[in-house]
């Protein structure tokens, strides 16, 4: 009878389909009165249905990348859902295990293509795995050993995108990591780099360990080029069982990680908590994801694409068993992310290769780089919604360009396209300002225009024999004469911040167009907001 009223209903919720059984066992019980033990039955029953009806949300990735006969672990999804990276053991000539990373391209229909081993670079005979892919698709996070004689402290490595390939990995360097227990415990650290590429999470065991192994929490000294010592992420997400494979999501608060303490549905399980404040030692109480993604066994290595679409994780009946990669919808959750994607282009359309740094517009707080492909330029940064930001490129040779977006009001997943063209540096070259913001019709720069003056400013202060002219323009609404005043007095109050900052005056020239100078059409709002601006022209060229 219960299969009969599933059938009925066969696209159904899982919620829908769950209270048809429950609602059609509670009758029967209540009609009946049977013995306890078949209560106890009958509910077992309706938790099996429960189960497989959300295990059938749960595929297995095709046979090509769950080969039945090796095992596949630490799948790691792009933040555009069209890249998946795995990591297949193989037996090396010895005998051995040995672990090599593996890509697999996702079709727009969400099936997969036929996948490849990364080799060259990525390739030893000591074993690579993959940990984490930057969000601009241009950087590869691994653990392994390119060589026997490699140190066990230099087994986490970064790889970065070139023209030709992925280079040769190297070290990344963490103060202090102080293991505790024997030195193979290198050979299973879990790593998760957050999205700004300047957090790292990773699970282990140290001296401050509550249970078997704990999370913690690095940071990206960029002076140095170096991770600060682990600091543990407190009691509110450890426990006395083991948290491992952590991953942190898009918005750079959620973290999930799996864990065997008590209470899970299966023997390891895939918890989620969110980051409270920026101590990184307040977090909400981890919650079980639930059966949509937990299920008898081992869960682990949970990971998922900025969209929130698919969600990748590890199963294995047990701890001796060979694990497979599976797919799921991800759970739903709280925090949304804007996905900025674009071009590093020069003024001639030609790709660069460029750095581009993003900050909080409010405080002018850096949040994180990003790496434009050296082949076409492309870029993505993934950034949580709800603030306005700014982005900043830079290349040897050529000016800097930035762009500002605004996502205060974004409550869902959006994208949003900025290209960034860099000008090279030549007398005359003009680069708009466009980080630098006013009040309605007034000449006082807003805190948020500070950033952006202090990048020109480093410029200045780093090639003593540039010379440059801020030149300020209006929009057409008003008198010639007032547009004219505002837009001399917006350019003086560049250059007087600039002077405040120690630039000399002889090196500095100011001057108002008005609305003389359009570069787009007055008749829209948009194209009078481009009208509006502030930029920079070299007059001297420096070294």
């Amino acid at each position: 009878m219960i299969r009969a009223m599933i059938r009925v209903f066969p696209g159904a919720s899982v919620s829908v389909r769950f209270s048809l059984r429950k609602s059609y066992i509670l009758n029967l019980v209540r009609r009946l009165k049977p013995a306890p033990t078949f209560v106890c039955f009958m509910l077992l029953l309706l938790c099996s249905g429960y189960v497989s009806a959300q295990e059938s949300h749960i595929e297995k990735l095709p046979i090509s990348i769950s080969d039945p006969s090796q095992s596949e672990a630490l799948p790691v999804i792009s933040i555009d859902g069209k890249r998946l990276f795995f990591t297949r053991a193989r037996q090396g000539f010895d005998g051995s295990t040995v672990l090599d990373v593996w890509r697999s391209f996702v079709k727009p229909d969400g099936t997969f293509e036929e996948p490849e081993v990364l080799g060259g670079n990525l390739r030893s005979r000591y074993g690579i795995a993959v940990t984490s892919i930057s969000p601009d698709n241009n950087s590869l996070y691994l653990i392994g050993k390119l060589q026997a004689s490699t140190a066990n402290e230099d087994r986490v490595m970064v790889s970065r995108r070139t023209k030709t390939g992925w280079a040769v990995p190297t070290p990344i360097h963490i103060n202090g990591l102080k293991l505790v227990g024997p030195k193979s415990e290198y050979l299973i650290i879990d790593f998760a780099f957050g999205p700004d590429q300047r957090t790292l999470i990773m699970s282990v065991t140290r001296d401050s360990t509550l249970g078997g192994r704990d999370l913690y929490v690095c940071f990206l000294d960029e002076t140095q080029n170096s991770w600060s010592v682990p600091v543990w992420l407190g009691a509110d997400i450890n426990s006395t069982s083991n948290e491992a494979t952590p991953y942190l999501a898009a918005d750079n608060k959620t973290l999930y990680f799996s864990s065997d303490r008590p209470g899970g549905i299966g023997d390891l399980d895939v918890y989620r908590s969110t980051r409270l404040d920026s101590s990184w030692q307040h977090w909400s109480k981890p919650e079980n994801i639930g059966a949509s993604i937990n299920r008898p066994g081992r869960t682990s290595y949970y990971t998922e694409d900025a969209q929130g679409k698919y969600a990748y994780f590890v199963w294995r009946p047990n701890i001796n068993s060979q694990s497979d990669i599976f797919r799921a919808p991800a759970p739903k959750r709280e925090n949304s992310v804007t996905l900025i994607t674009g071009l590093v282009l020069d003024e001639t359309g030609t790709p660069l290769e460029a750095v581009i740094r993003y900050d909080r517009l409010s405080d002018g707080k850096h949040l994180g780089i990003a790496r434009s492909d050296p082949s076409n330029g492309a870029y993505q940064i993934t950034l949580p919604s709800g603030e306005a930001y700014s982005l900043y490129a830079q290349k040897q040779g050529y000016l800097p360009a930035s762009e500002s977006f605004d996502a205060k009001k974004v409550i869902a997943f959006k994208t949003i396209e900025k290209n960034l063209i860099l000008v090279k540096i030549k007398e005359n070259a003009t680069i708009r300002l466009n980080n630098i913001f006013f009040e309605t019709d007034k000449t006082e720069l807003l805190p948020a225009s500070f950033a952006e003056l202090d990048r020109l400013g480093d410029i200045l202060v780093k090639d003593t024999a540039l010379h440059i002219a801020i030149e300020g323009h209006t929009d057409n609404i008003g008198s010639e004469a007032h547009n004219k005043s505002l837009s001399l007095g917006r350019a003086n109050a560049v250059v007087a911040y600039l002077e405040a900052k120690g630039i000399p005056k002889s090196r500095l020239e100011s001057h108002g167009y008005a609305a003389e100078k359009p570069i787009a059409s007055n008749d829209s709002d948009e194209g009078k907001a481009k009208n509006r601006r502030v930029e920079f022209r070299i007059l001297k060229e420096g070294k």
